[in-house]
């Protein structure tokens, strides 16, 4: 990520426009598991922004249903998706020490791309098996 902002200390779609001179981002990373308390700003960020066909990735997960306001999304041209991190219990412990003793990952990576054709490589993970790890590079 570019930029982490903390919901619950600064106001978050001010700071994503203060951030982006007023365009808004083009992928937004819902990763607190909290939609009830962050999902308004996000809309408004969304909604406030000049970038359309933004998408809002929500990788945290939770109970609380998301309360979303469909004219945001569509006038907006946004797209909501959904990420899972993992494939069971355990994963993260192994990965990580797989890492620590010095295992090379990056033979898993399948796919480089820029931040801006994100958007479509996530629908290509949904739908193409032979890629499994897309990498975004950041200029």
């Amino acid at each position: 990520a570019d930029h982490i902002i903390n919901p619950f200390k600064e106001n978050f779609s001010e700071r994503v426009l203060d951030i982006t001179g007023g365009l808004g981002a083009k992928l937004y990373l819902e990763a607190t598991g909290l939609p009830d308390k962050v999902w308004a700003d996000i809309e408004q960020a969304i909604w406030e922004g000049k970038i359309i066909n933004s998408t809002v990735v929500i990788v945290a997960r939770s109970d609380k249903k998301i309360p979303v306001t469909g004219e945001v999304f569509q006038v907006r041209r946004a797209s909501i998706v959904g990420s899972q991190g993992h494939s069971g219990h355990g994963t993260f412990p192994r990965v990580i020490s797989s890492m620590a003793s010095g295992m090379d990952m990056t033979p898993l990576i399948t796919k480089k791309v820029t931040l801006d054709k994100v958007p479509e490589n996530i629908v290509l993970l949904r739908t193409d098996r032979t890629e499994c790890k897309i990498t975004c590079e950041f200029e």
